[in-house]
Formats: structure tokens, sequence, C-alpha cells
């Protein structure tokens, strides 16, 4: 079943006025600018919607992101969670992270090493799990454009689960877990930034893993603008395909989310 969730900020209009006020007149200590933190950038997200009457529905989601680089290594480290429900029976729940370590090579060309990890409840997986390493590029690396491109190899690790629908809950799931397996997979990935001006920026990304169990593909874009200098308004669309799912399963999962946006941002170092 296709998940496409709305995901609004509480108070945004009464947040953003307070944010534009503080950075006009707000005599407190100014935010440390990102050339005192060359080392680190940093972005986290999180978004909440409820409604109740004649339908009941609740769902949030957060994100994090973090870059950190010590000498010629780049660090990168991810996590995200997902939750929904409708008439109080979980509809979405999601949980995963990841991490990767870039070693330069030169200045654009970098090896890298990663591990990944998802639980998502209504994928027909129990979990995936992914190690890998290879060769990256950075293509572009401009004040106002980055894009970067990954392959490697590694090992998948998955668990298959089905399913069943309950015919006297609606909504309600019984799960069979099916097979662990592990196999040998290829990856690739895609990382695109663009700064159109200093309050709009446009971010996209592509990433497969792809092995005799199961090739995973995953698309996100997304439009971010500021409100200050630390805050901003997110909107973004995220599609999973799974390749060979249990029956009854969906291949393809979507996600449409407004979010709001705290990032300290450091224009040499994007957390990916």
């Amino acid at each position: 079943m296709r998940k496409q969730i709305w995901l609004l900020v509480l108070a945004t209009t009464a947040f953003s006025g307070a944010v534009y006020a503080d950075d006009a007149g707000c005599a407190c200590a100014p935010a440390v600018p990102a050339a005192d933190v060359p080392d680190w950038a940093v972005r986290a997200l999180a978004g909440y919607a409820k409604t109740s009457g004649t339908s009941d529905t609740t769902s949030a989601n957060v994100l994090f992101r973090a870059a950190h680089t010590y000498e010629d290594w780049k660090f990168l480290f991810g996590a995200q969670a997902l939750y929904g429900s409708t008439q109080s029976v979980t509809s979405a729940q999601d949980v995963g992270a990841e991490f990767q370590a870039n070693y330069n090579i030169s200045p654009r060309l970098f090896w890298f090493g990663g591990v990944s990890y998802d639980d998502n409840k209504f994928s027909g997986f129990v979990y995936q799990e992914m190690i890998d390493t290879g060769i990256g590029y950075q293509i572009l690396n401009d004040a106002d454009t980055k894009l970067s491109a990954q392959v490697g190899i590694g090992e998948q690790r998955l668990q298959t689960e089905t399913l069943i629908a309950d015919p006297n809950v609606a909504g309600h799931f019984f799960r069979i877990e099916g097979r662990s397996s592990s196999n040998v997979a290829a990856t690739g990935a895609i990382n695109f930034t663009h700064t159109f001006n200093p309050s709009t920026s446009v971010f996209a990304n592509l990433g497969v893993v792809s092995s005799s169990a199961d090739t995973v593909t995953t698309f996100g874009v997304g439009l971010q603008v500021k409100m200050s200098t630390r805050f901003s308004l997110a909107a973004a669309y995220q599609v999973v395909n799974n390749s060979k799912v249990p029956a009854g399963v969906s291949k393809s999962n979507g996600l449409t989310t407004l979010n709001l946006v705290y990032e300290l941002k450091n224009p040499k170092l994007a957390p990916q």
C-alpha cells in the first residue's frame, strides 16, 4: 500500500514572526557564523500533524544529518524516524540510521566505507542492513552547487516479512517472519544541492542497493526556504522502491513532508 503522509509544522506562522523579530531586534549573543565551526555541519528536521473528530489521525517525522571533517577524513551520520496512525491503528512506522566515512585521495576523489540499517514495519522486511565500500567523486563543489557520486560493493542483509490483513480490525496486520539472507550487493548514490539565492535552495539524492535478493532504490527531492539564520521551512518528497517483496506488499512507498528545519550550515561542508 502506497503511503503518502502530509506532515504539517505546528505554529509555523507565529514562530516565523517571532524568528524575524528576533533577527531584527534581539540584543542577545549573535549566532556563531559557519567560519567559527569549520569542521561541522548539522541539519535537523521535524514535522507533526494531528486531526480529531470524524477522523482521528496522527503523523510525525524527524530527521537528523551531521557531517564532520578531520584532516583528510569526512564523517557523515544520519538518522530518521516516521510514525503515522489512523483511528489509533498504526499505518506507518519506519526507523533508520546510516554512517559513512570518506577519505580524500585527492581534492575530488575519495574512498568511502559505510553501514546502514532500516526497519520499516510496512515494507515487507523485518529489517534491511547494508555494509559497503567503494570510490566516490566530487563532480561539483562551488559556493552554490554541490554534486557528488559514488559506487561501491558490499553485503546486504535482510529478513522478509509477510503481512496478512486482519479481517476483524481494519488496518491491522498479522506478521509472519521469513528467512534471513546475506548477499553480495552493488551500491550507488548521487547527492545534489543548489542554492538559488541566500534564502532558497533545492536538494536531491538518489541511492541504489542491488543484490540477488532485492534491489532498493531511494529517490528524494526538496525545496528549502530560510526564515532566519538558523531556521527554514522545507517541502520534500521521497519514494522507496523494493524490487522483490512478499505477496500483498506494495513495491513502492512515497512520503511527502513539510518540515521545520534547524541548520548549522557550512558552505564548505554540506551534510549529505
